[in-house]
């Protein structure tokens, strides 16, 4: 599934778009953390303690529309990926972690129809990555080992879900109504093709809360970036070239150092040119939903 995303860090993830190339190529209110005020400034860093496992569900809908000669196309994508993480080691502000998938659930609804992926193999996998203390991914590269098919569409991996996952934290302390810039970019794999995202981040510190019993600084994410890419579908040449906006409201734990709660809003806005012997150009819009939380600490 192609990632929004989000960021790594936002963590807003790109719209996957396979099913409707391959249709067009054949033609919480949370209670307020009153210990914090206003002017306290604190600094936010990741911590993933040794010995320690986090695990996370990730949960993301996304539907998207292709017009061509007066009709829509629309397809919707569904998954669920869980994943527990733990240091193996750390060195310089960095961390090497140990990812394993406890669940994966992907499903497809489009005009051909519903497809689930057969991830059953891919449940109890393992793969390493570096992420460092402000929550930059250095290294995801292991996450393309984890791999499904669906359908059509040809295998495909869990790299983009990984390239940005953990959002990023400002190198200063902040205090509520602080800014910092964070960027952005994600490669996907479609079959010998890629997709290429680039995310430019403003975050804002907005409040303290408590959320699942952790005291947490309540940050905003606005999101703006744009997608680009040339796939070869069944023959057809085609160019994809769109617009990404979108918000996050995410939560971090500032004496854990651990990423809490995330929930995510984003569109998608641009076009499809198909070359020959199609050769036209086709409007494609999409919108996205995902939710991040930490369900073991």
């Amino acid at each position: 599934m192609l990632p929004i995303q989000s960021s790594r860090r936002s963590s807003f993830r790109v719209l996957s778009l396979v099913a409707l190339i391959c249709a067009m190529a054949g033609f919480a209110m949370q209670k307020p953390d009153a210990a914090k005020g206003p002017d306290t400034a604190v600094t936010l860093a990741y911590q993933f303690p040794e010995g320690k496992t986090v695990t996370y569900r990730q949960t993301s809908t996304e539907t998207q529309t292709v017009e061509a000669m007066g009709q829509q196309q629309t397809s919707q994508n569904s998954s669920v990926i869980e994943f527990s993480a733990k240091q193996k080691s750390s060195k310089d502000g960095q961390f090497a972690l140990g990812v394993t998938i406890n669940a994966l659930k992907i499903t497809e609804d489009s005009q051909q129809g519903t497809s689930s992926a057969d991830t059953s193999a891919d449940v109890g996998k393992s793969f390493d990555m570096v992420v460092s203390r402000l929550g930059k991914e250095i290294d995801a590269s292991g996450a393309s080992a984890i791999q499904y098919e669906l359908g059509p569409n040809g295998k495909r991996n869990l790299a983009g879900n990984f390239q940005t996952f953990f959002p990023d934290l400002p190198e200063k302390p902040v205090k509520i109504g602080d800014t910092w810039p964070s960027e952005d970019n994600v490669t996907e794999q479609v079959g010998s093709n890629e997709i290429r995202i680039n995310l430019k981040n403003v975050h804002t510190l907005e409040g303290f809360e408590t959320v699942d019993g952790f005291g947490c600084v309540r940050i905003k994410t606005v999101v703006k970036g744009t997608m680009a890419g040339e796939i070869d579908q069944g023959g057809v040449g085609l160019s994809i070239n769109a617009n990404i906006e979108g918000t996050d409201t995410w939560y971090f734990a500032i004496k854990e150092g651990i990423f809490v709660k995330l929930d995510s809003k984003g569109t998608l806005t641009g076009n499809i040119t198909v070359g020959e012997p199609a050769n036209m150009t086709l409007p494609l819009a999409g919108e996205t939903h995902e939710e991040v939380r930490l369900i073991q600490k």
